[in-house]
């Protein structure tokens, strides 16, 4: 009885958990610079901007998306892009998406302290995040059964004796219910500043089971003046029809509003 129960747990589990995305067409390659290169199509910028209080899950899944309208095969050199400021200076800082393999030793793939003399932007900042999950448990249930029966006749004209019994009988129940649970976020205080969650590699394999991405280290340099001033996600695509066909029914986004200076300590 328990095995069964236990199987119809795990059952009621995986029910609860999301199912890939069901996607139509060619999905779009996350390539290496060289191999996007070795397809034979010709390159073109494609990059989507984006607004604060953003999931970078979300935001990442939604830019493939983009770059499978225009009917591209391979993107490369992915980047999502902030705009920071650093006591008056100008910054764009960014990470990089790379598939699974390329990256470097010495990029390290966790977000880890600013080094000496490096930006302030690039402090990490460590917050509790609560969140809602189904939690699923196995209940056993209590019944009163009460049973009656006829005996025999007991008296010369033949009447039959009606006898009652009352036992108690438990069997196993499966019960859902959300619960609310609190992880740690560590993200850059430049992400911090737009409030901006950063991709979980997990969620993004969940949708698309052949993505397999690495996330670098962050990094931060003066912005160049004639660079576009929004956060944003850019990338080279190959193959397709270019940014318009990928962007034709997105609204426009407003410029990034400046961004505020990073803090000058680590909440914790």
């Amino acid at each position: 009885m328990r095995r069964s129960s236990l199987t119809l747990l795990l059952l009621l589990s995986a029910a609860c958990a999301r199912s890939p995305l069901v996607r139509q067409g060619f999905p779009v390659i996350v390539a290496t610079p060289a191999l996007a290169q070795q397809s034979g199509f010709a390159p073109w910028a494609i990059s989507m901007p984006f607004g604060h209080a953003q999931d970078g899950s979300t935001l990442v899944l939604r830019f493939l998306e983009r770059a499978e309208t225009s009917g591209a095969r391979y993107v490369s050199n992915v980047q999502v892009v902030f705009m920071a400021d650093d006591g008056g200076t100008d910054l764009e800082c960014r990470t990089h998406l790379m598939p699974e393999g390329p990256v470097p030793p010495w990029k390290t793939l966790v977000r880890t302290a600013m080094a000496a003399g490096e930006y302030a932007p690039l402090r990490v900042i460590r917050r509790p995040i609560p969140y809602t999950m189904t939690q699923c448990r196995e209940h056993w249930v209590s019944t009163t059964v009460t049973e009656a029966t006829r005996s025999g006749p007991s008296s010369a004209r033949g009447a039959a004796v009606l006898m009652t019994t009352t036992s108690m009988t438990s069997r196993p129940e499966i019960r859902c219910e959300p619960v609310t649970a609190t992880r740690i976020l560590s993200r850059y205080a430049f992400e911090d500043a737009v409030d901006y969650v950063p991709p979980r590699i997990e969620r993004l394999m969940e949708s698309r089971p052949e993505l397999k991405l690495l996330e670098t280290e962050a990094e931060c340099l003066p912005r160049d003046p004639l660079a576009p001033r929004t956060n944003r996600i850019e990338a080279l695509a190959y193959g397709g029809s270019g940014p318009r066909a990928a962007f034709l029914d997105v609204p426009p986004v407003a410029p990034a509003r400046a961004p505020k200076p990073a803090p000058t300590q680590v909440d914790l």
